[in-house]
């Protein structure tokens, strides 16, 4: 009796933390006890690409996971007034409505340029930010003449070419875009099937508007400490050094006050991936303030 007494407490605490999600288009899964830390997973990712982060993190720290709409079957909302500004009101909201403290945010990717726009938009809001792998302007990143302007043709033939392409092609599109950001064939596999499963509108609209939204100016009010983990070895064999990468991170992040930059030996994007430990390495020693 007292066991099954446990499990129904159990099983209550469980379905509590899991109905907070039906507030909100994405999903949230909560794991470990202490202070939050909210993961948002990059474009057409699970936020089971977290796995070996939190591993370790939950430890030490409550750890809520993100999956986004229209990600990873995830179900998609309406993209009629856009993607990233309507979740990115849905994060605050959940930041405000369901923690009692304020969170560090870790995101990759198109969630890195998410979570810089959250802690433009409400200075205030976070404890620390964390950035996998991700530019306030990507497209500048490669080319420093391209604003958001001159950039619109580039974007819609991107979206147009994701929205059209027929379901086979683009499945093997996506493997090889992957193999190009993560090292372990295990792992290409499994992002490609978080891509499959993904809504291709979503995905195209998410691209369209990262392509297309300039933050280099806008972060300029972030309070918050923050920690960018940069990748540069997918690149390498495009004639792409560590310090190219460095210093395209260096100019994008210019204008963060506090804002420290650390880029990875031999991971490629995903860098959680390919570089567990050294990932909670530099997650850790800044949270802890030991760097």
């Amino acid at each position: 009796m007292k066991n099954l007494a446990i499990l129904l407490v159990f099983l209550f605490l469980q379905t509590t933390i899991y109905s907070q999600t039906e507030k909100y288009s994405f999903n949230v899964e909560i794991i470990g006890k202490g202070k939050p830390i909210i993961l948002i997973p990059g474009l057409a990712s699970s936020g089971k690409v977290w796995q070996q982060t939190t591993d370790t993190l939950e430890k030490n720290y409550e750890c809520h996971i993100l999956t986004l709409a229209g990600f990873a079957g995830q179900k998609p909302i309406s993209l009629e007034k856009g993607y990233y500004p309507i979740i990115q009101k849905e994060i605050i909201s959940y930041i405000k409505n369901e923690l009692n403290e304020k969170p560090i945010l870790i995101g990759h990717s198109f969630s890195g340029f998410l979570s810089l726009s959250i802690a433009s938009s409400q200075p205030n809001l976070l404890q620390k930010l964390i950035i996998v792998d991700s530019y306030p302007f990507l497209p500048s990143a490669y080319n420093p003449n391209i604003n958001e302007t001159n950039i619109l043709p580039q974007a819609n033939q991107m979206k147009s070419t994701i929205l059209e392409t027929t379901d086979s092609l683009f499945a093997k599109q996506q493997e090889v875009k992957l193999y190009s950001m993560i090292t372990d064939t295990t792992n290409v596999k499994l992002a490609t099937k978080w891509a499959l499963e993904s809504d291709r509108e979503t995905i195209a609209q998410a691209t369209f508007e990262m392509m297309t939204k300039d933050l280099t100016q806008t972060i300029a009010t972030i309070k918050t400490d923050v920690l960018v983990l940069g990748s540069w070895y997918g690149l390498k064999d495009y004639g792409i050094s560590q310090d190219m990468v460095k210093n395209a991170f260096e100019s994008q992040y210019s204008k963060v006050k506090n804002c420290k930059i650390k880029i990875a030996e031999k991971a490629k994007h995903f860098i959680m991936l390919d570089e567990p430990n050294w990932t909670f390495e530099q997650i850790n020693l800044f949270i802890s303030g030991n760097e």
